[in-house]
Formats: structure tokens, C-alpha cells, sequence
């Protein structure tokens, strides 16, 4: 059977969009803002939980190594889209990025190494095992352990989402400047 070229919904138009969506599609321009706007008041909500990440506690590597991983796990194509530009910003080259993809751990810095068996270990087995938790301890707080298990959730939940609705990736990468600000400036829509 052959993927489906066009979406399995119909995204939200800008000129359709009410003023509280626009609101929120102005800070994130993206299919994926369209399209979690077809929910009733949980766009907002994604969008500004995954701005948290931006000024959280991991840096822009280590936030970018969980992404990657999550979405090489997950076959994200709109994920790599959004990361990997954000990736080599933070320094990451084409066979970094590859390492961490294929999980190729003799290639990998030991604290990237545990980062990485982390994460996937979240995916696959939908939890680490505690050989996997401590190694990555051994790097990390455990207030960034809980930081890179949370990412990793949300990565997966978005790359679900996008997937199973067949979302289009965008012609242009959406810009990151403004995410921050969703959760900050949109009320909420529920009576």
C-alpha cells in the first residue's frame, strides 16, 4: 500500500483561524501548529511545553541528541526537518548526527553514549532499565535525567501525531524565536 501523499485532515487555513489561533500560529509557523489546531485547546499548550525545552535545563546539544534520536526511532521526517538545522547549530556534524541516529556508540562521546542508550531504552522498552538510568546519573543531575526523559515524551508524542494525521513537512523551517512566548499570551478557549 502506498503513503498517502496529502494529509488525513484538513489543516487549519491562517485566514480561517480564529483570532486566539492565530495567536498562537503566529508564534510557531508551522504545519504542525495548523494541525495541532484542529484540537479544541491543547495547541497552545504543546506548542509552549516544547518552548519550556529551549530555556530549560539541557543545552542546546544535549536537547538536540534527544530530538534526533526520538526522531530517527520514530522514522520523524518532520522532526529532522525542524532539528537538524538546530543540530549542527549546536555543533553536531553529519556523522555525529549519524552516530546518534544508528545509536552507534563507540562513535559517541561516553556522556552522549549514555544519553543516547537512555533515550533509546525510553522508546523501545518505554522505560530505561537502571544500568541504562545510572550511567546517564553519572553525567547528569537527576533534574536533568527527569528533563531529557520529558523531551524525549514529547518528541515521541509530536513525531505520533505528525505521522498518524500524514502532516506535511513545511517549505520553509518555522521559526523557533517566538515559542517561548505561547503559553504566556494565549487564554485559554474552554467555557
Amino acid at each position: 500500500m502506498t503513503a498517502p501523499t496529502t494529509p488525513r485532515v484538513v489543516l487549519t487555513e491562517v485566514e480561517d483561524m480564529t483570532p486566539e489561533q492565530l495567536a498562537v500560529y503566529e508564534k510557531f509557523q508551522s504545519n504542525l501548529t495548523r494541525a495541532l489546531l484542529l484540537t479544541k485547546d491543547s495547541a497552545a499548550a504543546h506548542l509552549a511545553l516544547g518552548g519550556t525545552f529551549t530555556v530549560g535545563l539541557l543545552s542546546l546539544l544535549d536537547r538536540e541528541v534527544v530530538v534526533l534520536r526520538v526522531a530517527h526511532l520514530r522514522d520523524s521526517e518532520f522532526e529532522r526537518f525542524l532539528h537538524y538545522p538546530l543540530a549542527r547549530k549546536a555543533g553536531l556534524d553529519d556523522l555525529a548526527i549519524k552516530a546518534i541516529e544508528e545509536a552507534d556508540y563507540a562513535q559517541l562521546p561516553p556522556a552522549r553514549a549514555a544519553l543516547v542508550r537512555y533515550v533509546t531504552e525510553c522508546m523501545e522498552d518505554h522505560k530505561a532499565s537502571a544500568e541504562a538510568f545510572f550511567a546517564l546519573r553519572e553525567f547528569y543531575s537527576q533534574h536533568e535525567v527527569a528533563e531529557v526523559t520529558h523531551l524525549a515524551g514529547h518528541s515521541a508524542m509530536t513525531a505520533m501525531y505528525l505521522a498518524s494525521l500524514d502532516i506535511p513537512i513545511d517549505d520553509d523551517i518555522a521559526s523557533w524565536g517566538r515559542l517561548t512566548e505561547v503559553g504566556d499570551t494565549v487564554p485559554s478557549t474552554s467555557n
